[in-house]
């Protein structure tokens, strides 16, 4: 899949895809005391994850061990235990150390929260492998409970840290099937919903290098990220979470591809749109204003469409 945005950015679970960065989004500006910094830190990862404000900004008591170039984090997030372990045995030191230390933040910020509303349903591993290094893909890729970034990806794409939050919706979903899927391609629309959704600092890095393409450049359902977060706004509630419902369904592999007119039928039951097809659901969507307005903002405001309609704040309160 293509992730289009304000710079092209991809992400893959398990095969590698091609992917696109503009000129304009891109820097390969660094300074003296950063390469100092870079390459002092490559035989001692600890030096990577020193600030303790990292951990402090989020209000939780997380475990440090250092080991064998890798940073072990270890905490506990509503009565469940978590850990992210940071490979740094392929680490070249393009990704400096404070982006590591976002990329640790992001995890604790995004990874229990995307546990507790989904992934208690498809078995998620708990326990996360982060591995910085340079192996040939272009941004990231995802298998099992393992998640690689290229470690030339944030130095030449500065603020992408929410590329990590695809692939961690990629390890939430624990093996996914297409073939059981009405499109394979759903695989990636899901991990491009979390991205949007559960993106760090509420969007304050990635709504301005990554869009949420409106409906004149995802045109289906197939292609369309957009029209999951206009679902999970208009029929997620407190009594009926219709993505974790989307989330369960797809997990399990009730429908096959054929079959997922009824897989519509099912959730869209006890909804506004019981009783109507996909296809007359679909229209309704692209002719709305939601379809169309932006969701581009820079660090200083609040995107149209977050400012219209607060589905972060929404599918947040769903717990699962």
């Amino acid at each position: 899949m293509l992730c289009f945005c304000v710079a092209f950015s991809g992400c893959t679970s398990g095969v590698v895809e091609k992917t696109t960065t503009s000129s304009a989004a891109v820097t390969t500006e660094t300074t003296t005391a950063a390469t100092t910094s870079i390459e002092s830190s490559k035989e001692y990862p600890e030096d990577c994850i020193v600030d303790p404000s990292v951990f402090e900004r989020l209000g939780k008591s997380i475990n440090l061990e250092f080991k064998d170039k890798t940073v072990i984090q270890t905490g506990e997030v509503n009565a469940r235990k978590y850990s992210l372990t940071v490979d740094l045995s392929g680490w070249e030191g393009n990704t400096t150390p404070e982006q590591i230390g976002e990329l640790s933040r992001l995890f604790w910020q995004v990874y229990p929260a995307l546990y507790e509303r989904f992934g208690k349903l498809s078995d998620a591993p708990s326990d996360v492998v982060l591995l910085i290094e340079d192996h040939g893909y272009e941004v990231a890729e995802s298998w099992e409970n393992k998640v690689h970034i290229h470690d030339k990806w944030l130095y030449n794409n500065t603020e992408d840290y929410d590329c990590f939050t695809h692939e961690l919706a990629h390890v939430i979903q624990h093996g996914w099937d297409g073939d059981n899927l009405e499109y394979d391609s759903y695989i990636e629309r899901f991990a491009d919903y979390c991205r949007f959704v559960y993106c760090l600092d509420n969007g304050a890095y990635n709504d301005h290098v990554w869009t949420l393409q409106t409906v004149a450049d995802e045109s289906s359902r197939k292609t369309s990220v957009r029209f999951l977060v206009w679902l999970d706004y208009k029929l997620s509630s407190s009594g009926r979470d219709f993505m974790k419902d989307y989330f369960l369904i797809c997990t399990k592999g009730t429908y096959a591809a054929s079959k997922w007119k009824k897989a519509w039928e099912e959730l869209f039951k006890g909804t506004e749109f019981e009783g109507r097809s996909i296809e007359d659901v679909w229209k309704e969507y692209a002719e709305s204003e939601f379809a169309s307005v932006s969701s581009y903002s820079d660090s200083e405001i609040t995107s149209e469409l977050i400012s219209k309609y607060d589905v972060r704040t929404k599918a947040k309160s769903l717990k699962g």
